[in-house]
């Protein structure tokens, strides 16, 4: 389900489903925890930046995952979801991606700063703001690329599992 907001009602969807319906905030996550990302504090866990809309965070689809494996997440505070993060989706709206992206900029750096190792995009309209020669962009990841990667890797395992057992 390529979508965040979504993922509030994976549990539900997902009964209705003959076959595995992954969750974007498990499969990054997991990918993450595959990472074996080392924390930038001594004695901490890993911490990892959410930006996302108000109703995303507030779901908590992305930190209930990322607690479970072992991180800890770590969310714009109210300052910057209101001068930076809820400004930039609104520059975007209104097809200033100049400001869009220099807000944007901003509130990953305010993250980063606050020692963590990396960024989640969660939220589609944050997705294409940075030019993808952007530096920062090293430093962030977007779910729905971990869902992904997720998908095509069930689907090998599931292609191979048919191959030896002939099924």
């Amino acid at each position: 389900m390529p979508c965040h907001l979504l993922h509030v009602w994976h549990k539900e969807v997902a009964q209705g489903c003959k076959l595995p319906f992954l969750h974007a905030g498990e499969c990054l996550s997991w990918e993450l925890k595959r990472a074996n990302l080392k924390p930038l504090e001594a004695g901490s866990n890993v911490r990892v930046g959410i930006l996302g809309t108000d109703s995303i965070l507030m779901a908590r689809t992305y930190q209930e995952n990322l607690e479970r494996q072992g991180f800890e997440a770590v969310l714009p505070d109210k300052a910057t979801m209101e001068h930076l993060v809820i400004p930039a989706i609104e520059a975007l709206q209104r097809k200033d991606i100049e400001g869009a992206r220099n807000l944007l900029r901003i509130a990953i750096q305010d993250l980063l700063i606050r020692a963590v190792k990396v960024v989640i995009l969660a939220s589609d309209e944050m997705q294409g703001i940075l030019p993808r020669d952007d530096p920062l962009l090293k430093k962030c990841i977007d779910p729905m690329d971990s869902l992904v990667r997720s998908t095509i890797e069930w689907a090998k395992r599931k292609e191979k599992f048919h191959e030896e057992t002939g099924t």
